[in-house]
Order: structure tokens, then C-alpha cells, then sequence
């Protein structure tokens, strides 16, 4: 799968991109129009990127969609983006068509006949939106050879993974995905190429993404002062400033995030997947945004993102501020020892617990953003009293724990029906979790009392006799004493008698 950078019509980007050493470079007609076109000459691509940069152009019609032109100056756009792909086809290697929800599906249709159709193969990609149906979905499957899907219409489709993989098995045609880098979208739907403008957050929104060898981590601007000096030995590896990038320099950070797609579109390629070798996902997204930085042009002004002054000297705390770290509590409870002459003492011994006070605050919480109970400036509204002291509360805790689990593994199955049957391996994992924990629970019920003995012995003295010691002659005797010598005359005359 191969990642194309979006925002190429600005030319600061455009140059950024290409000094990074990126090959796939999309460019936004909509944008670039709004930008304004030479009025003197022509518009080539040829002019504006290098020779092996494959350059890739959306009609815009996202865009179009939050704007208020009438059906007749929507064909009128229409008509000057065909002019515009006819000019530069030699330069292009695909062009997303134009549609609106105001313009007329026959209207339409009659371009896809009288202009698409004539254009070099491969370059027309026609965009399926769900309100037009999974029908619809198949016949451009079976019509044409590539089509494009927005990241909205992922998002609005949830069945849409399991049908593309049904499809593909039956035509040969691929897959473009607009705007939508998103974790759950890569690791899904089998794109051949996937468009974004993340690269851009950094700049636009203060956020860090960085590959950090194994996955692409991406933080909201509220966490970068604690995760970009985590991976100050990623970043010097880069070839990047660190100092830079520690002060929020727009360039820097910006070329950070676009090495780790890169590094991301590489760990692809190689493994024909989103996951890496110990099948954990490639993407680990902290933020909840679109695929969308916001407005990709600065007019000029670069944003200041930076985070207050950090304090560069140690300075030694007083003993009196010094207090237990919060997560733990520390009881004392009196127990009985010995001193360095042996003899018993009764001193205060400190005992750890669990504490439930929270550190949590709303502003730099990881779930703020979803969170039902956020409040600016204030502490978590939540509290977690966890105590294990006794069985039974174990027992509660156990059977929570399973419950909880029940219902991953539940919806681990569902999530598998819903892409097609096929075995989906973190399905198994969970279940062998489940039956770990049960078996943990099973242990704490069982009550069997049992004591197993194996004794041997060599010796003449018995094993009775080494196991009960004098007490084991005990067994030798008769009962009262024995027989008396009179008992034994009288034994040996009635037999005699007989």
C-alpha cells in the first residue's frame, strides 16, 4: 500500500515534501483553484514536481459539499476540472471525479461516457458514497479499474471492509482511499493507496507523530511536552534537530511526521498488512481527530505551538515537602521482631496499600475527549475503590474481571462475522484469557483437603516401627496381658481330649 501527501498545491508543503524525499504527492484542485490559477499561463504539474514524483489529484468535492453553489456553477466547476485534468494527463496518475449531491446522477454518468472514458487508463477513479448503495459498489468493481471511497464514507460504512474483500475476490480492480489515515481504516480496508493530511497536524495543531520502530504513534498537542523527549534516540536516528523539535520548531516537527509515514509506508509494503511481526497493530492513535489538520494554509504566519518554559536546573526539594509518591498508601501496624540480641520487640512496621486517590486531571486526560464527566481545570471525577482483604472480595473481583471479558471476547467474535467469517487470530487470544482467568477463579473455590504418604523401609525393624517407634511392639501383643500358663494347659488337655 502505498501513501499519498496531501496539500501539494501549496508550494511550501510541495517543496517540504519533496526535500523529504516523498514520492506520492496529492494535490487538491478545489484548494489550489481557491488559491488562484495564473491567468497568464497554464497550470502544469510538469512545471511545479519533479520528474519521478507520482502525482495524484482530488476533484475536491468534500470540499464542495460545505459550500453554496448552485447546480449550474457546480457543472461550470465541473467543466473547468476536466479542462485542467486533460492539460496535465501526461503528469497524473490518478484523478478522483467530481460529485454532488445537487447535480443530476445522469448528468453525471454522461461525463464518466463522454470524458473519462477517453482519458489513459487507470487515471479516472470514481467515488462511491454510501447513499448510493452496496449495488452501486459492485458495479464499479466489475466497470472499472480503480474507485475511490472517502475516509467519512468508511466511517458511515461499517460493513464496508468485509464487502471490498468479497469483491476483490471476484474483480480485479483497486481501491483509493480519500483523506482517511486513520488506525482502524489501514488495518481494515485493503487500499492500494490511501491519501492524508496528518503529516500537517504538527504544524496546524501542535500534535507529535513519530514511528518508533515497531508502530506510528501520534499524541494530541496536550501530550507532546511528555512524548516528544521520549524518543529523543528516534529522532537524532532520523537525522532530525532534536532541540528543534523539543522547541516546536513548525518545520521540524513537521518533517518528524513525515519520516514516520514514511517509515509506516515501508513496514507495509514489506508486510503486505497493518500489523507487525508479534501481530500487534502499526498505528497507535492517541488522538481522536480526523484525518484533517484544519486549514493547511497559514497565510504566511507559522503557528506558535510551543509549551511553556521547562526548568533546566536540579533543584533539592525540603525534607518537609518529601511525601509518599500518591499512588501508593502507607499504613503502620504493630508487629512483633527481634532486636540484635534475639530478644522480642513490638515496633511500627509500614505497610503498603493501594491507594485511591487520583492524579488524573481533565485537561491531560487520555479520554478527555469522550470522557461524560470532563470539567475543565478539575480533578477526575472518578474513583476506583479496588480493596482485596478477603476472599470473597477476591472472588467479586474475579468474577468482574470475567464478565468484562466475556463481553470482549463477545464482541471480538462479532467484530469477525461482520468481516466476512474470516479467523481473526486476537479473537483466539482473548478466549484463551478467558479460560485463564476462569481457571484462576476455579482454583480459589476449590476446597479438596488431602494428605499423600509414601514410605519405604529396609531394615529388619519394620516401617511400623520407625514411623510409631516403641509404641509399634504394641501391635504384637494379645489382648489382656496374653495367655497365662494355666490358659495354655488347659489349651493343650481339650485338645488332647478330642
Amino acid at each position: 500500500m502505498k501513501l499519498v501527501f496531501l496539500g501539494g498545491e501549496v508550494p511550501s508543503h510541495r517543496i517540504l515534501l519533496e526535500n523529504a524525499g516523498v514520492k506520492a504527492i496529492g494535490v487538491n484542485y478545489w484548494a489550489l483553484k481557491r488559491r488562484g490559477l495564473p491567468k497568464t499561463k497554464d497550470y502544469l504539474l510538469s512545471e511545479r514536481f519533479e520528474p519521478d514524483v507520482h502525482v495524484f489529484v482530488d476533484s475536491g468535492y468534500s470540499s464542495a459539499l460545505k459550500s453554496n453553489l448552485s447546480a449550474m456553477e457546480l457543472e461550470a466547476y465541473y467543466a473547468e476540472y476536466q479542462d485542467w485534468i486533460a492539460l496535465n494527463e501526461e503528469r497524473i496518475a490518478g484523478a478522483t471525479e467530481f460529485s454532488h449531491p445537487h447535480l443530476d446522477p445522469d448528468w453525471l454518468l454522461e461525463q464518466r461516457e463522454t470524458f473519462w472514458e477517453y482519458t489513459s487508463p487507470g487515471i479516472f477513479w470514481p467515488v462511491w458514497e454510501p447513499s448510493q448503495g452496496p449495488s452501486e459498489l459492485v458495479n464499479l468493481a466489475k466497470n472499472y479499474e480503480n474507485v475511490a471511497v472517502s475516509g467519512a464514507s468508511i466511517e458511515a460504512e461499517l460493513t464496508l471492509a468485509s464487502r471490498v474483500r468479497a469483491l476483490k475476490s471476484q474483480f480485479d480492480f483497486d481501491l483509493h482511499g480519500i483523506a482517511c489515515a486513520k488506525p482502524d481504516n489501514l488495518r481494515q480496508v485493503p487500499f492500494t493507496t490511501a491519501s492524508t493530511m496528518s503529516w500537517l497536524s504538527p504544524m496546524m495543531r501542535g500534535e507529535t507523530i513519530v514511528w518508533d520502530g515497531t508502530k506510528l504513534v501520534r499524541y494530541p498537542k496536550s501530550m507532546k511536552a511528555q512524548a516528544r523527549p521520549r524518543y529523543k534516540r528516534v529522532i537524532e536516528d532520523a537525522g532530525l534537530d532534536f532541540k528543534k523539535i523539543i522547541d516546536d520548531d513548525p518545520n521540524e516537527v513537521t518533517k518528524l511526521a513525515i519520516w514516520s509515514y514514511l517509515q509506516l509506508e515501508r513496514h507495509l509494503e514489506k508486510r503486505s498488512g497493518s500489523f507487525n511481526e508479534n501481530n500487534d497493530p502499526l498505528l497507535s492513535d492517541n488522538s481522536d481527530d480526523i484525518d484533517d489538520p484544519g486549514n493547511a494554509e497559514t497565510g504566511g504566519i507559522e503557528p506558535v505551538n510551543s509549551v511553556p518554559d521547562m526548568r533546566k536546573e536540579l533543584v533539592s526539594r525540603d525534607s518537609e515537602e518529601i511525601t509518599v509518591l500518591p499512588v501508593f498508601g502507607v499504613t503502620n501496624k504493630l508487629i512483633v521482631d527481634k532486636d540484635e540480641n534475639g530478644r522480642d520487640i513490638i515496633k511500627n512496621a509500614p505497610i503498603l496499600s493501594s491507594s485511591t486517590q487520583s492524579l488524573r486531571q481533565c485537561d491531560t486526560c487520555f479520554v478527555a475527549a469522550n470522557c461524560p464527566a470532563f470539567k475543565p481545570q478539575n480533578a477526575c471525577a472518578f474513583n476506583l475503590p479496588v480493596s482485596i482483604q478477603t476472599k470473597d472480595q477476591l472472588r467479586g473481583l474475579l468474577n468482574t474481571v470475567i464478565e468484562m471479558q466475556g463481553a470482549r471476547v463477545a464482541f471480538a467474535r462479532y467484530s469477525e462475522e461482520l468481516n466476512g467469517g474470516y479467523p481473526d487470530p486476537n479473537t483466539g487470544v482473548e478466549i484463551d484469557r478467558l479460560f485463564k482467568i476462569i481457571e484462576q477463579l476455579k482454583k480459589l473455590e476449590s476446597n479438596n483437603e488431602f494428605v499423600r504418604m509414601t514410605v519405604e523401609r529396609q531394615t529388619s525393624g519394620g516401617v511400623l516401627s520407625s514411623i510409631f517407634g516403641d509404641k509399634a511392639s504394641i501391635l504384637k501383643e494379645l489382648p489382656n496381658d496374653g495367655l497365662t500358663e494355666e490358659a495354655v494347659t488347659e489349651i493343650i488337655v481339650d485338645a488332647i481330649e478330642d
